[in-house]
């Protein structure tokens, strides 16, 4: 089973387009905003090399991928 998470934060329109996508799609995206959290912030470079957003990691059988472009994260969840 596939989970997802969102780093992301609201002032960023790249973020703005895949939460506007998000309540269009049948799959749960808990959401991590890295301006709040310090530890969201952490977690996205450490996983994922940089800190840009948006960036969707994607938790499949505990293998972790790292999904950049907003773009390319509406394509992806849009296929689950």
């Amino acid at each position: 089973m596939k989970s997802f998470e969102l780093f992301y934060f609201p002032s960023c329109p790249f973020c703005q387009l895949v939460l506007s996508e998000l309540p269009n799609m049948k799959v749960e995206v808990i959401l991590k905003n890295i301006m709040e959290n310090t530890d969201f912030r952490n977690e996205l470079m450490a996983g994922g090399g940089k800190t840009q957003v948006p960036c969707l990691k994607i938790i499949d059988n505990g293998n972790e991928q790292w999904l950049y472009e907003s773009r390319d994260i509406v394509d992806y969840l849009g296929q689950q």
